[in-house]
């Protein structure tokens, strides 16, 4: 993401103002990232109040960002991945329920939105450096025995920092 909003802003003229939205959405997405965070972590749960808003604002900006950067090619493969990161863990979820949340499944929406409008090596970094966050944390609170198999370990918050990440570097 950084290079895209690196080359975006460089180029000048409309690109410029694909860059200045760019940076908009995501300031937008680090207030509800946080806010999910904190809300995850207390409550264990990921509302839709913020993650229904923040889906349709983002699938609505990286809309007009393809259009005025003359590429909605982008945009549709934004969506694909949103649908495809969600669906996928609607699947985990119908198979084995006390697996992954709803809020999960929601969550990985707008998650898909923005690594997919990047490009699909991005994505699969998100998905999997999330992954690794999860587990990495996980297994370092059942070593210290401040978790054990049973305890509930909220997902969105390594969800948001993995796609972070993974916007970062890829």
């Amino acid at each position: 993401m950084i290079g895209l909003l690196g080359e975006t802003l460089s180029s000048g003229g409309w690109s410029a103002a694909a860059g200045i939205l760019l940076i908009l959405g995501l300031s937008g997405s680090t207030v509800c990232a946080l806010l999910l965070t904190v809300v995850d972590l207390r409550e264990h749960r990921l509302p839709n109040r913020i993650v229904y808003p923040w889906t349709a604002t983002t699938a609505g900006l990286l809309l007009i960002v393809s259009l005025v950067m003359g590429d909605v090619g982008v945009w549709g493969r934004a969506l694909l991945a949103g649908v495809v990161w969600s669906l996928g863990f609607l699947v985990v979820k119908l198979i084995h329920p006390p697996s992954i949340g709803m809020g999960d499944v929601k969550l990985a929406a707008v998650l898909g939105l923005w690594a997919g409008f990047v490009g699909w090596s991005t994505l699969g970094a998100a998905v999997v450096v999330s992954f690794l966050l999860g587990g990495v944390v996980s297994l370092v609170l059942l070593v210290t025995r401040r978790a054990n198999r049973s305890t509930r370990i909220p997902f969105g918050p390594f969800l948001l920092g993995g796609t972070a990440l993974a916007l970062v570097m890829w």
